[in-house]
């Protein structure tokens, strides 16, 4: 199941501090109905089951950096109408996160972003995009820097099978290796390119597919 990174910048999200001193804050890390810079949207009730049926604590971090000691705790996550409404803590006497606070308060560090685990049941596929109607995992929510869709992390890798079209490779990039739209896009333009160099039928699927079919092993090298 590939990690999916979706980021709000603080605007978005709605950060407000207790007070100007305070290390706990409350905002967004995720909000319903909007299309993201992915083209993918949230619909509401999306971690209504995760956050019902989760055991596991989600960890607060900087710029997903889990191999890190966490900044800090999410000290209640719920969903209303608008989205996924967290109340968190920094962690007192960490010194990393007394940087972060001075950071954000100084806006210069800009958003927040959820990390999320999802398969194919969770979603629907639209013009721009996917709908997210559930998610099955919720990994953990972290302080970013820069507040853009572009902090999918490569988690997972599916097989390939069913991919015989342009667009199925772009949706395989997206799904397993957690690709945003863009580098989806750019990589097979990318491929297609080197293709071309090999043969005349740049489009030829096959010859795609199988360029493709050599990028997880040699993530590996």
């Amino acid at each position: 199941m590939p990690n999916i990174c979706k980021t709000l910048a603080f605007e978005q999200a709605e950060i407000k501090f207790a007070s100007s001193g305070a290390s706990t804050f409350e905002g967004y890390a995720s909000v319903f109905g909007v299309i993201d810079g992915d083209g993918d949207i949230m619909l509401p009730g999306a971690f209504s089951k995760v956050l019902g049926s989760q055991s596991r604590q989600v960890s607060m971090h900087f710029n997903h950096r889990t191999w890190e000691i966490p900044v800090g705790k999410w000290l209640q996550i719920e969903e209303d109408s608008k989205g996924l409404l967290v109340h968190s803590e920094l962690t007192p006497g960490h010194a990393g996160a007394a940087d972060l606070l001075a950071a954000m308060k100084h806006q210069t560090v800009g958003g927040l972003s959820v990390g999320f685990g999802a398969t194919k049941d969770d979603y629907d596929r639209i013009a721009t995009g996917r709908s997210f109607k559930s998610v099955s995992r919720l990994s953990e929510i972290s302080i970013c820097t820069n507040p853009a869709n572009e902090l999918a992390t490569i988690a997972s890798m599916k097989s390939l099978e069913g991919v015989t079209t342009i667009r199925d490779a772009e949706h395989w990039l997206r799904d397993a290796a957690g690709f945003s739209k863009t580098e989806a896009q750019a990589f097979i333009a990318c491929i297609k390119s080197a293709v071309r160099s090999d043969s005349e039928s740049g489009d030829d699927i096959a010859a795609l597919v199988a360029s493709i079919s050599s990028f997880p092993s040699k993530l590996r090298t």
